[in-house]
């Protein structure tokens, strides 16, 4: 292997033969946790149209050859090209294929305010939330895309970004996270998204518990740790496959502290279904 080939390497391949793979991803690139240090949440960025890296515990970043450097303890270009050819021979136990990586579009000149639009606050109405508890836990999140002004409801996550959300778009602005409300309850509610914990608050389940919002079931394991200082943790998840996974998923970590409250909806997809089925839209149409 010589020198142009190790250029043309992928920094997500050779991480993959190291053992590490991608946690999450936002419009520019990958994360995953630090190869040169050990770390409790994912801070090391790679950018792969860029083939360049950043870990943001230590501060340091660059290139495919700068990374073998970190990890070899060595400045010298042969040595830490020797380093990368030797890792890239290794045999992996399980062939990774990363997914071909596309930069989303980037937010810009993006604006955080209170909630005060009439048509969001509307679309929160018509779904049974009413405008005191959404301005509660939510805001209103200007941003410009692709040109354009848009402008979406936003409930702020514990890495502060958001999950976006208005008539017409159902979205995130990264990084995505969950969302952990700490009240210094012994028992904490866990919902998939932030509409349904609306709706709780609307139906009157919360009642003070703490709470955490997983903001899509693909952040589960996000959750974990936090959930793990809770005596019960009442789930309230969709009536769906992905719901039922990440209700099993949870009571292989936590046993019998886990709560099955989706018995509160059997009939409906999930909880703010139940909540519009009991407080349906009053008809505009003209009576003849």
């Amino acid at each position: 292997m010589n020198i142009d080939e190790i250029r043309k390497i992928s920094l997500v391949e050779f991480l993959n033969q190291l053992g590490y793979q991608p946690t999450g991803r936002d419009s520019k690139g990958l994360w995953f946790y630090s190869p040169c240090r050990s770390e409790r949440k994912p801070s090391f960025h790679v950018n792969p149209r860029k083939g360049v890296w950043f870990d943001f515990g230590s501060g340091a970043g660059g290139d495919i050859f700068t990374l073998a450097g970190e990890l070899c303890n060595s400045t010298d270009f042969i040595r830490q090209a020797e380093f990368i050819a030797q890792k890239m021979s290794m045999p992996i136990e399980k062939p990774y294929k990363p997914v071909p990586f596309i930069e989303q579009p980037t937010f810009e000149d993006v604006r955080v305010s209170k909630l005060e639009s009439p048509a969001l606050l509307k679309y929160l109405a018509d779904r049974g939330i009413p405008r005191n508890i959404a301005q509660r836990y939510c805001v209103q999140v200007d941003y410009e895309l692709h040109g354009k002004r848009y402008y979406a409801i936003g409930f702020e996550n514990n890495a502060h970004g958001f999950e976006l959300r208005n008539s017409f778009f159902k979205g995130s602005y990264p990084p995505k996270h969950i969302t952990h409300i700490a009240n210094g309850n012994a028992r904490c509610n866990v919902f998939e998204g932030f509409i349904d914990f609306l709706s709780a608050e609307r139906l009157g389940y919360n009642d003070g518990l703490d709470t955490i919002v997983l903001n899509s079931v693909a952040n589960i394991q996000k959750a974990i740790a936090p959930l793990g200082d809770y005596t019960v943790i009442q789930c309230f998840l969709d009536n769906d496959a992905a719901g039922r996974a990440a209700l099993a998923r949870l009571r292989r970590e936590f046993g019998d502290r886990v709560m099955d409250k989706s018995a509160l909806y059997p009939n409906h997809k999930d909880l703010n279904d139940y909540l519009m089925s009991l407080y349906p839209k009053k008809s505009t149409k003209l009576k003849l």
